[in-house]
């Protein structure tokens, strides 16, 4: 993995790609089922819990919320830094978690 994100990944558009629900003091718990795959979908109907429940902080809905199909990650970044700017690496740590919700299945950037 490289130190920053390239330029391929700052230009694509991060999209929800799962369901949300409220959590506590305005966050966001993210919805997952616990298996992806069309395949073994009849699995989950035979589970107790089929889905992941992901609370996310303050800052994880801020990037959630601004995966709204229009904005890039380049764009995403820059708003995080705008939110924070007592931090100087808030808008690449906006990128990296961006990056670990795609690898979850949780956005899909296009």
């Amino acid at each position: 993995m490289n130190a920053f994100p390239d330029d391929t990944f700052l230009g694509l558009v991060p999209v929800q790609a799962l369901t949300a629900e409220p959590g506590e003091g305005g966050t966001v718990v993210l919805i997952r089922p616990k298996i992806l795959s069309p395949r073994w979908a009849w699995v989950l109907r035979l589970m107790k819990r089929p889905n992941f429940r992901v609370k996310l902080d303050a800052r994880g809905t801020a990037v959630w919320q601004a995966c709204d199909g229009a904005r890039t990650v380049a764009q995403v970044m820059e708003a995080m830094a705008q939110a924070h700017p007592g931090e100087t690496d808030a808008g690449y740590r906006a990128a990296l978690f961006l990056r670990e919700l795609a690898r979850g299945g949780f956005v899909r950037l296009s």
